[in-house]
Parts: structure tokens; C-alpha cells; sequence
């Protein structure tokens, strides 16, 4: 019997509150379970060789360390262990009162469940991990875990949830990364990109690296590197 390949999914999102962004972010990274170890390792040496010891978060990104957030995106590019998945919302578009029962963080969630039934294929196995996020509704995350298994049910063959995880960002280097690309795309579609800053010009570098006008828009489903699922409204 062939056994699952196993996958850890980390996720994190960005301008969610933020009423002066049109545009909120959720996005998640990919690795095999069995190479976090060396993934983490890798991306410790270049914390050191830039002497970075923060914890990573876009909205903290500055000049300071600009050589360190450029290595970062060169890393991700070239280890193919690695795959970014983002979906990107407009906030004006979404019917709360008709389709979330006037209810913001319930939306928040189903955008979550569109991003994550993607990734969730057959013949693998997965562990889940949520940036800890305060709800109203305490069983917020169990429900969404919920969901993705009826959804594997109906949809996947000998595909399991392994773990379904809400921990602190500052405890796990790889949500942070999460945080650092989901903050390059939600900056490049709700911002003005100049050079004159190092946000401005770190977003150019990716889409340079990546041969793209846009990160906001959206990709094939079979784009694997850094997939971009742009949400439009059906009202």
C-alpha cells in the first residue's frame, strides 16, 4: 500500500480590520511535514547572516534590514519545497447582511474554507496551522476544520486533516513567512508602488522574479509557486 504524502499548511492574513484597505488577504504556505526541519534551519541562517532577531511581520518591514527581506523572496523563489496560495477580497463586494447574517468574522472564515479546499488533495495528508486570531464566536475554527472534512468527503479520495492548529505567530517562524507574502500581495493591491521605498520595492522584485504585471490577479489553479485566487462577488 502506497502511503499519503504528508503537508503542513501555514496561514496567516492581512488588512482584514483595516477600513482604510479595499482589499483583504488570506493566504497559505505549503511544505512537506518532513522538511519543516530543514526549512526552518535554512531560513535561521539567513536570520543570522543578516543578524535579524525579530519576529518577521510586513507591517514592520523597513530599510533597516532590506538585504535580509530581498533573501527571503530569493529563498522561497528557488525552493521548490515551497508554494504560496493567496485569495484576495474586495471588502465593498461582500454582501454581509444577504450571504454572512451581517456577520463580518463568519465571512472571514468562508474566504478562509475557499483558500484551504484547494490545497487539500487526495492521496495526502495534512496539519493545518491558523495565526492565532481573537473571535467572538470561540468555535470559529472548529467549524471551518468541520467544513474541510465534509468538503474532503465528498470531493477527495484517502485525504485526511491530520491537526487543526490556532498558535501565536511570534511562536512559529513559517506563519511569519506566511504574514511576510501574504503582506506583499495585499500591499501591491491596495497601495501605490513607488521605488522609493523598501515595501514599494520589494513587491517590484517579486514581480520581476515571478514575470508578472500583477500579483492581484489571478492565476491558473495549476500555478503552484505563488497562486493568486482574485474573489468576485456573484450578487
Amino acid at each position: 500500500m502506497i502511503s499519503n504524502d504528508v503537508y503542513n499548511l501555514y496561514c496567516d492574513e492581512s488588512r482584514v480590520e483595516n477600513r482604510d484597505s479595499k482589499l483583504m488577504v488570506i493566504g497559505v504556505i505549503e511544505i512537506p511535514r518532513k522538511e519543516k526541519s530543514a526549512i526552518v534551519n535554512d531560513l535561521k541562517i539567513i536570520y543570522e547572516e543578516h543578524h535579524f532577531a525579530h519576529e518577521l511581520k510586513w507591517t514592520k518591514v523597513h530599510n533597516t534590514f532590506f538585504p535580509f527581506y530581498k533573501r527571503l523572496i530569493d529563498y522561497f523563489l528557488s525552493n521548490p519545497l515551497m508554494q504560496f496560495r493567496c485569495i484576495i477580497v474586495d471588502k465593498t463586494k461582500v454582501d454581509f447582511e444577504h450571504f454572512h447574517d451581517n456577520d463580518e468574522e463568519l465571512a472571514f472564515f468562508k474566504f478562509y474554507y475557499l483558500l484551504l479546499k484547494e490545497k487539500l488533495l487526495s492521496n495526502n495528508e495534512y496539519y493545518i496551522f491558523l495565526d492565532k486570531k481573537p473571535t467572538r464566536d470561540r468555535h470559529r475554527a472548529r467549524a471551518l476544520h468541520a467544513y474541510l472534512d465534509s468538503f474532503i468527503l465528498w470531493n477527495r479520495e484517502k485525504c485526511n486533516i491530520k491537526g487543526f492548529h490556532a498558535i501565536e505567530s511570534k511562536e512559529n517562524m513559517l506563519i511569519q513567512f506566511t504574514d511576510y507574502l501574504v503582506g506583499l500581495a495585499g500591499f501591491s493591491c491596495n497601495e501605490m508602488i513607488t521605488g522609493n521605498n523598501a515595501k514599494g520595492q520589494l513587491v517590484q522584485y517579486l514581480k520581476e522574479h515571478l514575470q508578472r504585471e500583477e500579483l492581484c490577479r489571478t492565476t491558473a489553479l495549476s500555478e503552484k509557486k505563488f497562486n493568486v485566487f482574485v474573489w468576485e462577488s456573484r450578487s
